[in-house]
């Protein structure tokens, strides 16, 4: 083997060795993945509460045409709109309000049973829920829009006192929508934390 095969030879296995090197560093069973950025959550808050806003809602509070619009009894503290949906009513929506005068914990079932007075039908039995240690009750029933043709709508409407205040959470959505948007109304719920 001549001197010049030698240091061919050599370099090649030089080669090898660093190719080699390379390739396990790569590879090693010990290197953690590059973490891929999350999308942020976006939180409302009020100075009151707090909340998620689920993905492909929108907050609208600000919003007076859109405020107006829910026919809201009390203060709009919060109001969520859903992205369009095939129901296509253009307005579901999450709202919260602060009712106008506070519900005895005594009488907020007949106030909840009132809501069959303003068109409800297939009231719902009330049922008790939690938010944020507060209890309350809610119910769900069915509307029809005032849009020509009208169109189903189902809501759950729900009510709850807190710090000597009564709130309404209210989901309103198309009948065909309901178990969709009502997975988002549990986000809120679930991720709700009171402020005060």
């Amino acid at each position: 083997m001549t001197s010049l095969e030698s240091v061919t030879r050599a370099r090649r296995w030089a080669a090898v060795a660093l190719v080699a090197t390379a390739a396990g560093a790569c590879g090693s069973a010990t290197s953690a993945p590059t973490p891929s950025p999350s999308p942020a959550v976006k939180r409302f808050s009020s100075a009151t509460f707090s909340a998620v806003i689920p993905k492909g809602w929108s907050d609208h509070t600000m919003d007076q045409r859109e405020v107006q619009s829910i026919n809201a009894d009390g203060m709009v503290l919060m109001l969520l709109i859903a992205a369009h949906t095939t129901a296509n009513i253009g307005n579901e929506h999450i709202d919260v309000s602060v009712v106008a005068q506070p519900v005895p914990d005594d009488q907020l079932l007949s106030y909840l049973q009132s809501v069959s007075q303003n068109g409800a039908a297939n009231v719902s039995q009330p049922e008790p829920f939690a938010l944020g240690g507060s209890s309350g009750l809610f119910v769900t029933y069915d509307l029809m829009s005032n849009d020509n043709p009208p169109k189903a709508l189902r809501s759950q409407d729900m009510i709850v006192n807190h710090a000597g205040e009564t709130y309404e959470i209210v989901l309103n959505t198309a009948a065909a929508d309901f178990d969709a948007q009502q997975s988002a109304l549990n986000q809120v719920l679930q991720t709700w934390q009171w402020t005060q």
